[in-house]
């Protein structure tokens, strides 16, 4: 089964967008992993992903980093951090959508979470440039990953 990755986010909030745009440049370069954006509530995000597919999720967070810093989360091994640490502008936070998801026994068999910090999530708003710079960042580090997964040791995308 071809890996997933989802970006997290809504095109309309600034920062948010993050997540949705990294989608958009993976489509054009990526043919290995199967992709999709949910930019609304997460409660049926669980229900994108098999016990046995390798998932990525990008979105934007506010965690105290400075804009544009990258964290990366095994969700598999750890719990992402509490609502209180780490935010999501989505009605059910991208924690706790997870941790549905372990409750339900609805894991896949490997969830890296790839949160980049944001400066803003203000409506009708564009992408901070410090935000904006880490998307090719976030883009190396999902080849990384899906040529990890596959076991190959070149780049999985093909322009």
């Amino acid at each position: 089964m071809k890996p997933l990755v989802i970006g997290v986010g809504n095109r309309d909030r600034g920062d948010d967008a993050l997540g949705p745009l990294v989608i958009d440049a993976l489509r054009a370069i990526c043919t290995v992993a199967e992709t999709c954006i949910v930019e609304g509530d997460l409660s049926d995000l669980t229900l994108r992903w098999s016990a046995d597919q390798d998932v990525i999720i990008v979105d934007a967070v506010m965690s105290g980093a400075s804009p544009g810093d990258i964290i990366e989360i095994d969700a598999v091994a750890e719990r992402l951090p509490n609502e209180g640490q780490l935010l999501s502008s989505h009605g059910i936070s991208l924690a706790d959508a997870i941790e549905l998801g372990r409750l339900l026994q609805r894991m896949p068999r490997r969830l890296t979470v790839i949160g980049v910090e944001a400066y803003s999530f203000d409506g009708l708003t564009t992408v901070n440039p410090a935000v904006a710079e880490s998307i090719p960042k976030v883009v190396t580090r999902i080849n990384d990953l899906l040529a990890a997964a596959d076991g190959q040791q070149t780049d999985v995308f093909h322009a």
